[in-house]
């Protein structure tokens, strides 16, 4: 029971379950509205926020259960009662609460009421009948006891549809002049309690013009479209923007639909491929403990050796992307030129991620829960064709052995072949064929479950999630399963304060080949795995070559399965924050962030023999190895303080923002490894369990720094003519004292033309269209911690016959390095046509100056490690095109999206002419060509005969550095000058994308639904000389690409593949025969989903049930003759964990 209070409660307050006056009330108002932050250091404070954050979540989800349950139904059954126990009587029932002074009640009257699935309004018109009282709606729930007559409360029922007849979800339906809200359901339909007879409905939705009613039984409501594009909100920094008064390039995508949150991903990066223009998202490997992270890249590749990746920002602060759930994630805003990124200055020369995940706004004072899962089978994307038959092995054999000595016998006869066909059909114990990818590969199954609470009402709202994932591996002990939570928070406190949190904590676990040094142990020599090895024998034990002749103590499968240990990792992300208003149009924001992240890992591998299973002998005895432990320590730390004040202000048909604001951070990175020999077993994988040595401990530390004023300012006239300026100030511990602070202004401007009065003869067509330029400087600081000073390393030397400890000089420093530069000019245009087609346009040019290089040094030196000196100089410029288009046919909805990005890169200044040969891969750094561009001789064709050798030679050519004879390669002869040799390289090839592209569609009907996800890159290559494709290729246990059965032969002249050796250079010179287109498209996702009709869900007590089914990176078409294209370069460019794609089904549930 609530304390009473009559009609002067507009005058009281309730505190601390008291009822106090109206002057009493402002002696407690401080204590009740307040709350209290406790002292103590940094991590106390934060967890006693976190705690808070749970308690309010909590009383808020009590208070909104009880908004959401005031449109049930009423059975009572009462004779001869008091109007007390009336009351008392409903409110057992749990839907309603009463608020009264007990005097004001009649002491004499008594009710006598029978009624089933009555509404308030009839019960409470029994209960009051003839009496001077009546009663008002506070909320839902809440209904005040009044003396007098009033006006009388009623249920309003309906449904909102657009003007196309399609029922609308969300609309936010408010009794005009009150709090008292609600929204209309998947059907359209909507029930609320209104308090007068003459009460008003605003009806409203984005996207939507708003509309007022007045209050009638069932009502059909339809709401037209307005200009939506021009008034999303969309996510900037450091605040939001509508889409309309945008003047920078900002790309969005909408996470909070159905078809993102049921697709079978576990990462925010790999989600957004094929979604924005000018992003390219590339996925390293299919390690499951690396989250299937991918790396991203906006508008090209800009440094030469720091970092090229965006900064990316969740919930407005620096993260790792890693850090948060796609479940909880509602969007994801894209920074692509300096307008829109320059307010984050040093860090934003790659572009900004923006991720903002979900909160309870909106939900008018409702809670709604819901579950989403799936579960899948994942399998590789792509596997090489690889000579894993061994019969096709020993031909390969036998052939590249015939190439290298014509006149000695094959190693396999006849008799060999005979014998090795037999085995293989009737014994494939002893005669074993193995497919190394089959072999290392298993059945897999992930699943996903989030569950999920959001709610929210003027005072409070709150998003809330936890999330399970597990992906048991494509190879043996590569299990990875990771539990998150998350947590938002927001409590307006009064009309000046509000207060929240955004609170994170992931659990992680995997098992010991959890990294890409731990995959590396696997496939560094994968490609001397013989297919005459069997990979396991049914009881357990491991085989070893068993074809003659081949020796090896490589077995792939058991490196994998005798693995033991495990990677445990925690992550506490946190938030806190307070927004104050003390002014109208100025509000002030301050906020804490920190982040720790601790990881612990074991690890170490079980011996276990090889076995010939065809002679019945041990080949490699691992009885006598040791086993040693292994132990690694990681704990990362960062805290970040940010405090910026808006204020917004119009006069008349100008209108202006202005934001001031001040960040500082702080990370600190630390590391510790031991080891220990002779460990007894893995089952106690502790040191004081080992009896052995000691191995050297590892440590390391690193931290930085950051210190930054930012401002921005916008400016609009009558929304047709747009300005805006943005300034970061930043000082970075990267740098000299000297030179860490530097400045990264933009300005931007834009023409709203379909505003003008002019062009209104054309909006039936172009609904709404913008012009847009932008000009600015970002910055770069990704560079090591410490590269502006001089390295040096600890030694150990013997003196006097013991062992002294020095310090190395091993590296050169710079304090003369300060920030690399990018200058971006960006111009764009935006449309919206027929208000169903969306177009945005863009051009750019971005050039980024004092591109940090080490430049060579003096052998004079002694070997000390060359400085990194301000000296590069690289221009990424292209251009964008982005379209849209939404369809209401009927019952059929379409959507559509596509998108295409052109970039052409360019090193402009660097060494010169000078070519630069950069690692493996024929990659080469000089001016005028792209970053890693390909310096290759050009293949001619393969020699025939002898006679066209000699020819060449008696017209006076020479070779270098083998003269080739027929079924080799004639490579050109570049620069004429008879010479062929290393000095005919040529710089060709794209080895960044020139292009890329995407899109998606859907269509939804009667509750059926069918998506569609699609990414590629065009005019890409990538090389491919490595010990498997080799055309001077090791025989011993090496494998063979199946293409390689076609090469040259006397018999087999019509072939591209020359001949393979085993012992010459003659074909395996640096050459384009080595060079691959490696374009792709992929379906990143195909999805079929049927939800169940509004009436019988409803019936069930739910608001929605859907089931669907997905295929995830299914399809890929590529000429790439390896892994999939995707696929970064690895250690061992041979093999890799390889990428997965899944096939999955699932459901979502929200009630």
């Amino acid at each position: 029971m609530v304390p009473a209070f009559s009609r002067a409660f507009k005058q009281s307050c309730i505190c601390d379950n008291t009822y106090l006056s109206k002057n009493q009330c402002k002696g407690m108002q401080k204590k009740c509205n307040s709350i209290a932050l406790f002292c103590g250091n940094g991590m106390v404070k934060y967890l006693l926020m976190a705690k808070l954050a749970i308690i309010l979540s909590l009383v808020f989800s009590f208070q909104a259960f009880a908004d959401n349950i005031s449109a049930q139904t009423i059975n009572i059954q009462l004779k001869n009662v008091s109007v007390e126990a009336a009351l008392k009587s409903i409110e057992a029932q749990g839907s309603y609460r009463f608020v009264y002074k007990t005097e004001t009640l009649p002491k004499n009257k008594t009710v006598s009421i029978s009624a089933e699935n009555a509404t308030l309004n009839y019960v409470m018109e029994k209960i009051l009948q003839n009496t001077a009282l009546s009663y008002e709606f506070l909320n839902n729930a809440l209904v005040v006891i009044v003396p007098g007559e009033a006006s009388k409360a009623r249920i309003i029922t309906g449904k909102v549809a657009d003007t196309d007849g399609k029922p609308l979800v969300g609309v936010s339906i408010l009794e005009k002049g009150t709090t008292n809200g609600t929204a209309s359901k998947d059907d359209g339909s909507f029930s609320l309690n209104v308090s007068a007879a003459n009460a008003i409905l605003v009806f409203s939705s984005l996207g939507y013009q708003a509309k007022e009613l007045q209050a009638v039984n069932n009502m059909a409501v339809v709401l037209e479209k307005t200009d939506a594009q021009m008034d999303q909100v969309v996510i900037v920094g450091y605040g939001t923007q509508k889409k309309g008064n945008l003047t920078g390039a900002v790309s969005t995508i909408d996470f909070d639909k159905q078809s993102m949150n049921s697709r079978a991903i576990t990462n925010v990066s790999s989600a957004m491929a094929g979604l924005a223009a000018g992003i390219r998202v590339q996925q390293a490997n299919g390690i499951p403990s690396a989250n299937n992270n991918a790396s991203l890249s906006v508008r090209g590749v800009g440094s030469l050796n720091t970092s090229s990746a965006p900064l990316v920002i969740v919930d407005g602060q620096a993260a790792d992307i890693s850090s948060v759930s796609p479940n909880d994630v509602a969007s994801v805003s894209i920074l692509k030129d300096a307008a829109s990124a320059s307010i984050y200055g040093s860090r934003a020369s790659n572009g900004v991620i923006l991720i903002t995940t979900k909160t309870g706004k909106g939900m008018n004072g409702k809670v709604n829960f819901t579950y989403n899962n799936y579960v899948g089978w994942k399998k590789p994307t792509m596997l090489p064709d690889w000579a894993y038959n061994t019969l096709d092995h020993m031909k390969l054999i036998n052939r590249v052995l015939l190439n290298d000595k014509p006149d000695d016998p094959p190693p396999y006869d006849e008799a060999d072949f005979a014998e090795w066909s037999k085995g293989i059909k009737e014994d494939p114990i002893s005669y074993p064929s193995t497919n190394w990818w089959k072999a290392i590969t298993k059945k897999n199954m992930v699943q996903d479950h989030n569950i999920s609470a959001r709610g929210g009402n003027d005072k409070i709202n709150f998003y809330s999630s936890m999330d399970y994932n597990m992906d048991d591996g494509m190879i043996p002990n590569s299990a990875f399963r990771r539990v998150s939570f998350l947590n938002n928070l927001s409590y307006k406190v009064n009309d000046w304060l509000r207060l929240g949190n955004n609170v994170t904590y992931i659990s992680q676990r995997s098992d010991p080949l959890s990294n890409e040094d731990d995959i590396n142990s696997i496939f560094q020599w994968f490609r001397a795995s013989s297919p005459s090895t069997l990979a396991q024998h049914p009881d357990g034990r491991y085989g070893a070559p068993q074809l003659a002749g081949e020796v090896s103590n490589n077995n792939p499968l058991r490196t994998a399965k005798q693995q033991r240990g495990e990677t445990k990792g925690n992550r506490f992300q946190g938030k806190a924050f307070a927004v104050f208003t003390p002014l109208k149009g100025l509000s002030v924001t301050a906020s804490y962030f920190a982040t720790i992240f601790q990881q612990y890992s074991w690890g170490g591998s079980e011996p276990a023999d090889l076995w010939n299973f065809k002679t019945g002998e041990i080949t490699n005895d691992q009885s006598a190895s040791i086993r040693t432990l292994r132990n690694n320590f990681q704990k990362n730390e960062r805290q970040i303080i940010d405090v910026y004040a808006d204020y917004t202000r119009s006069f008349g048909k100008h209108n202006g923002h202005l934001l001031l604001g001040y960040n500082q951070e702080y990370a600190k990175n630390q590391g510790f490894g031991a080891g220990r020999q002779g460990l007894l077993g893995y089952e106690t994988p502790v040191f004081n369990a080992a009896t052995g040595e000691i191995l050297p401990p590892t440590g390391n530390a690193s931290d930085y720094a950051l210190r930054s004023y930012f401002g921005r300012f916008n400016y609009d006239f009558s929304g047709k003519y747009l300005f805006e300026a943005n300034i970061r100030y930043d000082g970075s511990s990267k740098f000299a004292p000297e030179r860490r602070w530097g400045v990264f202004p933009s300005a931007s401007a834009g023409w709203v033309i379909s505003r003008e009065d002019f062009f209104q003869p054309l909006t039936s067509v172009f609904t709404s269209l913008k012009l847009r330029a932008s000009y600015g400087q970002l910055g770069n600081n990704g560079i090591g911690n410490y590269d502006w000073q001089n390295f040096y390393s600890v030694v150990k030397y013997p003196f006097n016959e013991t062992s002294g400890s020095a310090l190395v000089y091993t590296d050169f420093g710079n304090p003369l390095i300060t920030w690399e530069g990018t200058t971006v000019t960006n111009l764009g245009m935006d449309m919206r046509l027929f208000n169903r087609l969306e177009l945005t346009l863009g051009y750019y040019n971005k050039l980024t100056q004092k591109i940090l290089a080490k430049l060579p040094t003096p052998a004079t030196t002694g070997g000390i490690g060359a400085a990194f000196v301000n000296s590069a100089e690289v221009r990424n410029a292209g251009f964008e095109a982005d379209a849209r288009y939404t369809q209401q046919l009927g019952r059929l909805g379409i959507a559509a999206a596509v998108n295409f990005a052109y970039n052409k890169n360019r090193i402009l200044h660097y060494k010169g002419s000078f070519i630069e040969p950069h690692g493996q891969n024929a990659a080469a750094w000089t001016e005028g060509y792209p970053i890693g561009i390909f310096w290759v001789r050009e293949v001619d064709h393969i020699i025939q005969t002898q006679q066209e050798i000699d020819d060449l030679k008696a017209a006076g050519y020479t070779f270098a550095p083998v003269t080739p004879g027929p079924g080799d390669f004639l490579y050109k002869d570049a620069n004429g000058d008879k010479q062929i040799n290393d000095g005919d390289r040529v710089l060709k090839g794209n080895p960044i994308p020139l292009y890329t592209y995407g899109g998606s569609l859907t269509l939804d009907f009667a509750g059926i639904d069918l998506s569609v996800y699609f990414d590629g890159v065009g005019k890409w290559d990538r090389y491919l000389q490595s010990a498997v494709y080799a055309l001077n290729h090791n025989v011993s246990n090496f494998v063979f690409p199946t293409e390689y059965l076609n090469m040259w032969t006397p018999e087999n002249k019509s072939t591209t593949i020359p001949k393979v050796y085993s012992g010459s250079t003659v074909n395996d010179q640096v050459s384009d025969f080595y060079l691959h287109k490696a374009d792709y498209l992929k379906i990143r996702s195909l999805q079929l989903g049927y939800s169940l009709p509004g009436p019988l869900i409803r019936k069930m007590g739910l608001n929605k049930l859907r089931f669907f089914a997905n295929l995830e990176n299914y399809f890929t078409r590529t000429k790439w003759p390896n892994l999939d294209p995707e696929m970064t370069r690895s250690q061992n460019d041979d093999a890799s964990y390889p990428l997965g794609k899944t096939a999955s089904v699932g459901l979502q549930v929200r009630f």
